[in-house]
């Protein structure tokens, strides 16, 4: 009895003073997440060519390519109006390519507002994403990057990165999965004010020696951490505490 007990208790402290951690889909902000039902629309390279930058585009050049446009997924390339545009597959993918001819690409997202009010729920966030295989698996090379960035209380007025860019040839990069995790303790201004999140997905500069690549990437995923109250979890371990005692009785 005591091995039964006793354990549960202790763990009823611990959760009464900590909680149980729990994360909860958010996808809903991210515009359109069945992708089946989505469109991609394109930028023309004089416009997003800015996002196809060696090691990934810098907080101004997102700004300036994504920040006044409506929440929803775009792609270019530096093939301009003739080269391939990413597209959306039945099962929830998109891709990421890499034209030939010195064609670098890109695809990103804006995903729409989170309010304070919304993440008044949450002491973390977590955006993440699955890639999948390559169209030519013999010319792997493709330099792809991956970043994540936001702007705060709704403005467009000013773009910070966050976490770190995911580099890496395409071959190393397929079939991996992917992830950053926002804290309130780490972003908390983020958290006081709300914000839009924008996930860029770009080549590097390429020149014409690269061959034509598509990189599949699915699952895209934003989930928030609740904590309960303390106490909901201890009186949970403690109602099994007392189950565990009844039996014994009898």
């Amino acid at each position: 009895m005591k091995t039964i007990l006793f354990p549960a208790l202790f763990t009823a402290t611990v959760l009464s003073a900590h909680g149980a951690e729990i994360w909860s889909s958010l996808d809903g902000i991210i515009p359109e997440l069945n992708m089946a039902e989505t469109s991609i629309s394109r930028i023309d390279y004089s416009s997003g060519g800015a996002l196809i930058a060696n090691g990934g585009p810098s907080a101004n050049a997102v700004q300036s390519v994504l920040g006044s446009l409506d929440a929803g997924w775009y792609s270019g390339n530096k093939n301009n109006n003739t080269g391939t545009l990413s597209s959306v597959t039945a099962d929830g993918a998109t891709n990421l390519i890499s034209a030939s001819g010195a064609g670098g690409g890109f695809t990103a997202v804006k995903f729409n507002e989170l309010s304070v009010n919304t993440l008044a729920d949450y002491k973390s966030l977590r955006i993440s994403f699955d890639t999948g295989g390559l169209s030519n698996t013999n010319k792997t090379g493709q330099p792809q990057n991956f970043s994540l960035w936001y702007s705060l209380g709704g403005k467009e007025s000013s773009f910070l990165q966050a976490g770190s860019t995911i580099s890496g040839l395409a071959g190393s990069v397929s079939n991996k999965s992917y992830s950053w995790t926002i804290s309130k303790e780490e972003y908390g201004v983020l958290f006081d004010q709300g914000a839009t999140f924008y996930l860029v997905m770009n080549t590097g500069v390429l020149n014409s020696s690269y061959t034509y690549q598509e990189l599949t990437v699915k699952n895209f995923r934003m989930e928030g951490l609740t904590v309960p109250e303390p106490s909901s979890a201890a009186a949970a371990l403690l109602g099994l505490g007392s189950l565990c005692l009844r039996r014994k009785r009898r």
